[in-house]
């Protein structure tokens, strides 16, 4: 399910379950547009074509915020987030972006996903 209300539940009992040092991953965490974060996957003809993301972004910044968790988001296949409870992948953010508004999220969308490559990814677990 891509709904934020369904991926914090999502967030919130992987939690409970994972290890210490485990990895909580999600997709579709950096929709290009608001037109692949709209909330209704049954609109086809827009201008996203079809490609539905949903509103996982807005679950995934809501956990940023946590002082006690690590996350980032890998720029890959519209974007694969990261939370872990002990691994230091990215710090938590204050994140100002209390609707979670898509053309604020856009705006900060860096900084409010702790964007990264796929290589820079790997490098933070180099010894």
């Amino acid at each position: 399910m891509h709904l934020a209300s369904q991926v914090d539940r999502d967030i919130t009992n992987s939690l409970r379950y994972i290890k210490d040092d485990g990895f909580i991953v999600l997709h579709d965490c950096n929709p290009p547009t608001e037109w692949h974060a709209r909330e209704q996957y049954e609109y086809i003809f827009t201008p996203a074509r079809g490609f539905w993301n949903g509103t996982t972004w807005k679950a995934f910044l809501k956990w940023r915020g946590h002082s006690e968790l690590n996350s980032c988001c890998i720029d890959a296949d519209w974007g694969v987030g990261i939370i872990s409870k002990n691994q230091n992948i990215g710090k938590s953010t204050n994140i100002k972006n209390e609707f979670f508004e898509f053309e604020e999220f856009n705006k900060n969308r860096n900084r409010y996903l702790n964007l990264i490559t796929f290589k820079k990814f790997k490098t933070l677990f180099d010894e």
